[in-house]
């Protein structure tokens, strides 16, 4: 079996989640026919580590890590500052957030880092994936500087634990990503 990893992510809230999902369709919209592109539910990573195997953390310690970071956070209001393309299948057009949303979100993640015995060097870098795709990264620069960004703040309230294949490089990579447990922070 290939390796997996866990990734910890932010979850926005009701009403922010459906303006995610619009953009998110809007954007995929506008790709051309025929292009392979594929979501996940809108999220910002906080934090990836080795699951299972000699260096990883086990399913149970996954759940337990996830509950106690619910219980000690807060929900947060962040920014939307820019939507923006790369040439990373993992950042093929994101949201980026205001400089505050690092330092926001930064205890969260040092909180799930020294907890962590299986480390995966993993750096903060707060944004939020609209869609993932590997071709033409013109098209989706363009789509960049078109597609509405959201004006008003955005709630995230609660944090998930999701099972992926350790190197995302494909669709079906993304595809495989599964849910472990789901908390509402407190």
């Amino acid at each position: 079996m290939a390796s997996q990893a866990v990734s910890y992510w932010l979850l926005p809230g009701r009403e922010a989640q459906a303006a995610l999902d619009q953009l998110s369709s809007l954007a995929c919209k506008r790709i051309q026919a025929g292009v392979q592109v594929c979501t996940l539910p809108p999220h910002i990573t906080l934090y990836s580590e080795h699951l299972d195997g000699d260096h990883g953390v086990s399913q149970e310690q996954v759940i337990a890590r996830l509950q106690q970071l619910a219980e000690d956070c807060k929900p947060v209001c962040l920014w939307p500052k820019a939507i923006e393309a790369t040439s990373m299948l993992t950042q093929s057009l994101v949201l980026r957030f205001s400089a505050e949303a690092r330092e926001i979100l930064y205890p969260y993640f040092l909180q799930l880092r020294f907890s962590s015995p299986a480390e995966l060097g993993y750096r903060l870098d707060p944004h939020l994936s609209l869609l993932y795709c590997q071709d033409f990264l013109d098209l989706r620069r363009e789509l960049a500087r078109e597609l509405p960004r959201p004006e008003d703040p955005l709630l995230f309230e609660a944090v998930s634990a999701v099972k992926h294949p350790l190197i995302i490089s494909s669709s079906a990579d993304i595809a495989a990503c599964t849910t472990i447990h789901a908390c509402s922070l407190s």
